[in-house]
C-alpha cells in the first residue's frame, strides 16, 4: 500500500513580509481507499474562540422543538404498525422516530434525549448509548421487515454549524437498496484492492498506519482510529474502523461502547479546540466480508468572525476537499486526549 502525494508550492509577494517573494507549499493528496484527491495546507491558522451559545439556543427554544417532551407525542410522526408496532421506539432517554425527509426507503431519527442542548463535552458515551442502541434496533427491524435492504448509514448533524435545523441532539439512520457515491466508492475501493493485492484492504490499512504513527491515534477493543490522510474538511477529520465487523446488527453492546468511548474522546479534544460542531457518518453493507464498518467524524467551524461557511466552491462544485492544517500536526494532542 502506498499513500500516494504530488508536493507542490505557490509563489507570492507578501505584503505581511514586506512584499518579499514567500512561497506557499502544499500537497495534493490521493485517498488510498476511493483514489480521491484532497488539498492540504499547513498554514498558520488559528480556531476561532468558541462563542457565547446561549443566544442560539435561547433562540432555539423560543422558534418550537418538536423534539422536547412536551411536544414530542403531539409533533412528530409514527412508523406503521408492521414495521415498528409501538409506533416510536424507546431505550432510556431515547426515541427513534420516522424521519420527515426520508433520505432512503427506511429513515429514523433518533433523538438522543429529552434534554434540548447537550454541550459536546457533556456526550459522554452514557449519554449517547441509549440513541445508539435504539438505532441498532431500528436497523435490526428494517432487516428482519425487508432482507433485501443491502446498506445502512448512521449520520449525525450537530449545532446549526453542521447543517442541522435542531439544536435537540438527534442522529439519523437510512436503510435501503442503493450506496450513496461516497459508499460506493468505498465498496469499489475495496474490491479493486483485494484484486490487485490479494488481500484485505482495512488490514493493509490500518497496519500501515499504526506501523508509521504520524496519524495513528489509537484503539479501544473493537476500533481502531486514525487522522484521514486525506481530509474531508476545513479541519482535518478523523476515521474510525471496526476491526471485525461490516454491518450493524452484528455489533454486540460491547462494540457500542469500544466506538462511543472513543468517540467521546474525540469530543472532548474537538472541546478543548473549541470546536462545537460536528458531522458524522457510519457506513455499512451487508452480505460483505471484505468491507468494514467505519465512520469519517468532520469538525465543522465559522473560519472567521465575518461568520463564512467553511464550505466553498472547490467542496461544493469540484467536490475536491481541502484541509488548512495537515493532519500530521494535528494528531499529537487528538492523541494524547484519546489516550489520556
Amino acid at each position: 500500500m502506498h499513500l500516494k502525494r504530488i508536493k507542490s508550492t505557490s509563489n507570492l509577494l507578501n505584503p505581511l513580509n514586506n512584499f518579499q517573494l514567500d512561497k506557499i507549499p502544499f500537497e495534493i493528496r490521493s485517498d488510498p481507499l476511493t483514489g480521491e484527491t484532497g488539498r492540504v495546507f499547513n498554514l498558520q491558522y488559528n480556531i476561532p474562540d468558541r462563542p457565547d451559545l446561549k443566544k442560539i439556543i435561547t433562540k432555539s427554544k423560543n422558534i418550537f422543538c418538536p423534539f422536547c417532551p412536551e411536544t414530542l407525542s403531539k409533533s412528530t410522526p409514527l412508523f406503521p404498525k408492521e414495521l415498528v408496532s409501538e409506533g416510536r421506539i424507546k431505550v432510556g432517554q431515547a426515541t427513534l422516530i420516522p424521519n420527515l425527509v426520508p433520505f432512503d426507503k427506511y429513515a429514523g431519527v433518533s433523538i438522543v434525549s429529552q434534554e434540548h442542548y447537550i454541550g459536546i463535552e457533556d456526550l459522554t458515551p452514557q449519554k449517547m448509548e441509549d440513541a445508539f442502541s435504539a438505532i441498532l434496533l431500528f436497523i435490526q427491524r428494517v432487516i428482519d421487515f425487508d432482507p433485501k435492504v443491502q446498506y445502512v448509514y448512521v449520520n449525525w448533524n450537530y449545532m446549526p454549524q453542521s447543517g442541522s435545523s435542531l439544536i435537540h441532539p438527534h442522529l439519523q439512520v437510512n436503510c435501503g437498496y442503493n450506496p450513496t457515491n461516497y459508499h460506493r466508492m468505498q465498496i469499489e475501493g475495496c474490491k479493486k484492492y483485494l484484486l490487485e493485492n490479494n488481500s484485505n484492504f482495512w488490514q493493509d490499512f490500518m497496519m500501515l498506519e499504526k506501523e508509521q504513527g504520524d496519524r495513528y491515534i489509537g484503539e479501544t477493543k473493537s476500533t481502531f482510529w486514525v487522522m484521514s490522510y486525506v481530509p474531508q474538511t476545513f479541519l482535518p477529520d478523523i476515521w474510525c474502523i471496526f476491526k471485525k465487523h461490516n454491518f450493524f446488527t452484528q455489533l454486540q453492546r460491547n462494540n457500542l461502547l469500544d466506538f462511543l468511548q472513543g468517540l467521546s474522546r474525540i469530543f472532548n479534544y474537538m472541546a478543548t479546540e473549541y470546536i462545537y460542531s460536528f458531522n458524522i457518518s457510519m457506513f455499512s453493507v451487508k452480505n460483505d466480508a471484505d468491507f468494514k464498518i467505519n465512520a469519517k467524524i468532520c469538525p465543522r467551524i465559522l473560519p472567521r468572525a465575518i461568520g463564512n461557511s467553511d464550505r466553498s466552491y472547490l467542496q461544493v462544485l469540484h467536490k475536491e476537499p481541502y484541509s488548512v492544517m495537515t493532519p500530521e500536526s494535528i494528531c499529537p494532542k487528538v492523541r494524547k486526549i484519546f489516550n489520556e
